[in-house]
């Protein structure tokens, strides 16, 4: 676990921060970036292990950093883990059509959410 780095990509500094403080105390390098500028990190060399990326509603700017950060050769093989309070809007289906490899519910069940992030960072390569 040690030195793997997650981005996490999410409208809300609140949220950011709360899952950068969580994810730090369990040993990793976290980034944070709102929608707007996860780009940009790319872009400059960043090289997350894994993306958490806040699904707002469709036509939102994340679901299109979602898709932006698909088109990125230098990232193709990097897990995107979608985060929604939208449950009954958002479908496991459209998440991973978006290029996610699945959605989590906010809010978190703090635990879940850990082994989840442990989980996808162990398994052999996990793409949408």
């Amino acid at each position: 676990m040690a030195h793997r780095t997650i981005l996490i990509v999410d409208e809300a500094p609140d949220h950011r921060d709360i899952l950068a403080r969580l994810l730090r105390f369990s040993g990793y390098h976290v980034i944070e970036a709102a929608p707007s500028n996860a780009l940009d990190h790319i872009c400059s060399g960043i090289r997350p292990d894994l993306i958490l990326c806040s699904l707002s509603l469709p036509g939102q700017p994340a679901w299109e950093t979602v898709r932006q950060l698909r088109t990125l050769p230098e990232i193709a093989a990097v897990p995107i883990l979608g985060a929604t309070v939208y449950t009954t809007l958002i479908k496991r289906s459209r998440a991973q059509a978006l290029g996610c490899v699945d959605y989590v519910d906010k809010p978190f069940d703090l635990d879940s959410l850990i082994e989840y992030v442990q989980y996808l960072l162990s398994a052999p390569t996990i793409t949408a």
